[in-house]
């Protein structure tokens, strides 16, 4: 969620994040830190071998990458509500000095501050029908998850636990969010029903379990689990909690998950080959292939509603943006240009 700060440890030139909302922390980030490795790539695991640099899709050069969106200082951008459009991407900024909710249309018109609060809000997630905004907050305290409704600025609580509670993610049908929290010790999934009765853990592990992705159909959930701060895993398991099993897992720092809503794919960032890339892999883990070659290092993957782009954060010119490309990694635009530290997508 955000710029994901907390316990921060440097992996083969990218700067990953326990698991620390605390006071505003925002969850586990490939930070986009530059640098090189004097490592030799780690090997791919579940039975696949990660595309080659040279066979991989190879995005254009950023020099003639259109910028669409933010050319203006965004805080000029005014809180607005209204019917929001389908197909909009929410993301967090600290563009006006305090990290909020924003939503933008892909071709970067429409771009509207959602929250306003002095708190650090970040890591938003639409409800299927798009008229909710599922988010974390630490406006009472500690990190919560919140729903936000765009038409009208309404907000509620949907957790109260005395801990850190964030990475919602709404089920396809819209009845339960899955949702990271501390409140046990460490970081586990939980689920809840949508108006935040009924919250149920799913993990059990001494690891942090975090940033947690529905199947399409809502069987299953896929999650990355910290295993220490050293490695960061890709899990899966059934929506009741059983049958889990890894999908990606070795000494690269696989995270942040994202499932095509086709159910087919899996998106995740990497620095499996030295930098924080974007990956995308079979949804039994199998297939892995390269997306991005990153000079400073990319994450937060999420598709769109059609399964055609993915929308994802680079560091490549300088900052933290949002970027869109191709299911294939062809078609690179950058979305948001701004001098803060734009984060988080959610289309």
């Amino acid at each position: 969620m955000g710029q994901r700060q907390g316990v921060t440890g440097t992996r083969r030139g990218v700067t990953t994040t326990r698991l620390s909302i605390g006071l505003a922390a925002t969850l586990v980030v490939v930070a986009c830190s530059g640098g090189s490795s004097t490592s030799s790539p780690p090997a791919a695991s579940v039975g696949a071998t990660p595309t080659s640099p040279q066979a991989s899709v190879a995005p254009t050069s950023t020099a003639a990458l259109p910028s669409v969106a933010g050319s203006s200082p965004a805080a000029s951008v005014s809180v607005s509500f209204g019917v929001i459009a389908r197909g909009q991407i929410a993301f967090s900024s600290d563009r006006n000095g305090q990290r909020e909710i924003y939503a933008v249309n892909p071709d970067g018109t429409g771009l509207r501050q959602l929250t306003n609060n002095p708190a650090r809000e970040g890591w938003p997630d639409w409800s299927p029908d798009g008229r909710q905004l599922a988010f974390y907050s630490d406006r009472d305290g500690k990190a919560e998850t919140y729903v936000l409704n765009p038409a009208d600025g309404t907000v509620r609580r949907l957790t109260t636990a005395q801990a850190d509670d964030g990475f919602a993610a709404w089920s396809p049908d819209g009845t339960k969010i899955a949702f990271a929290s501390s409140r046990d010790g460490n970081y586990e999934i939980y689920i809840m029903n949508a108006d935040g009765t009924g919250q149920t853990r799913l993990t059990h592990a001494p690891d942090d379990d975090f940033a947690p992705t529905w199947s399409p159909d809502g069987k299953k959930i896929a999650f990355g689990r910290d295993r220490g701060g050293v490695n960061f895993d890709i899990y899966v398991l059934n929506a009741d909690g059983t049958g889990e099993k890894a999908l990606a897992t070795g000494p690269a720092g696989d995270q942040t998950p994202s499932w095509s809503p086709d159910g087919t794919k899996i998106a995740f960032a990497s620095d499996r080959t030295s930098m924080g890339d974007i990956y995308v892999m079979n949804a039994n883990g199998s297939g892995i292939t390269q997306l991005t070659h990153e000079t400073a290092g990319a994450g937060l993957p999420d598709w769109s509603p059609d399964g055609t782009r993915i929308a994802f954060v680079s560091a490549r010119d300088g900052n933290n943006e949002i970027y869109l490309m191709h299911a294939d990694g062809s078609g690179l635009t950058r979305l948001t240009n701004d001098p803060a530290e734009d984060v988080d997508p959610a289309w």
